[in-house]
């Protein structure tokens, strides 16, 4: 599932490239991906013009003229892919076909803008993302946002360790409960995790307020690697562009089970935690 550093990367590429573009129409291929009527999406979003780019969590906020904002969650397959059909019919990018031909059997929303014959297109090949439309003045009342947490690369280290340390638990879980700090999945946890030399199984209520202070920095420390980097391509994520990321490169522990630890040369060992693997190395982080 793309996490802070993918979500990032494509918001700020959108700022880049559909930042005043009008919506001239939106094309459903698999309607159910919007989670409201989609006519009344379609009549929302379209004649507006794009104001903003913005993320929050791992949530994609599309601010449009006329106080609407789209919200987009990429679920754990899904991409958001920009398109210029130019003269020569030539595609920009290439996994994509052009709207105006047949789409590839993953493209479920297209929106097209009114410069240029370009596109947005939204691709998903599990189907378990989700988009609506919203009024922006009503934003702290959305469901999927109003219950979120701090996000995890603006909170301060002393908030940060408030809001850890009277929870029970093993300290992998809490990284992934979106409602203490907000971003982080299975990969940034893990490779935090190990950042700081914490065991995913240890319990948050062991840890003392300066191991979370140092827990903070790694968590920072590895978000803006993974940011710098265009985030992770594990499976099917890319940027908006088509291209992968290149932070898989450089993890240390996430999906290396069996592999020798970078740090001292132990194996990475993988075990189960609330039904998520998590990935760690013994030695470098002891129970």
């Amino acid at each position: 599932m793309p996490e802070l550093p993918e979500v990032e990367t494509i918001a700020k590429g959108l700022r880049q490239t559909i930042v005043g573009k009008k919506v001239k129409d939106v094309r459903a291929i698999f309607p159910a991906i919007v989670k409201q009527k989609f006519n009344i999406f379609k009549q929302a979003v379209t004649q507006r013009k794009i104001k903003g780019v913005r993320r929050r969590a791992k949530y994609l906020l599309i601010d449009l003229s006329g106080g609407k904002t789209i919200l987009v969650h990429l679920g754990m397959t899904g991409n958001l892919l920009f398109i210029v059909r130019r003269p020569s019919s030539a595609v920009r990018c290439e996994p994509i076909s052009s709207p105006t031909r047949n789409c590839n059997k993953h493209d479920h929303l297209i929106l097209k803008f009114c410069e240029s014959n370009s596109y947005l297109c939204y691709n998903d090949q599990r189907k378990f993302g989700k988009i609506k439309v919203f009024d922006t003045d009503k934003e702290n009342r959305v469901p999927e946002l109003k219950k979120l947490g701090p996000d995890a690369i603006d909170v301060t280290p002393s908030e940060f360790a408030d809001r850890f340390k009277k929870r029970k638990g093993r300290i992998k879980s809490a990284l992934l409960n979106q409602q203490i700090v907000a971003g982080l999945g299975n990969i940034y946890a893990d490779e935090s995790l190990y950042e700081a030399r914490i065991n995913p199984a240890r319990r948050v209520d062991n840890l003392s307020k300066s191991k979370l202070i140092q827990l903070h920095k790694a968590i920072n420390r590895i978000l803006q690697k993974a940011i710098k980097a265009g985030g992770s391509s594990i499976d099917n994520y890319l940027n908006i562009d088509g291209k992968t990321g290149e932070f898989q490169l450089q993890h240390r522990v996430y999906g290396r089970e069996g592999e020798r630890c970078k740090r001292c040369g132990t194996k990475i060992k993988r075990i189960k935690i609330n039904q998520r693997s998590s990935y760690f190395c013994p030695r470098c982080q002891p129970l």
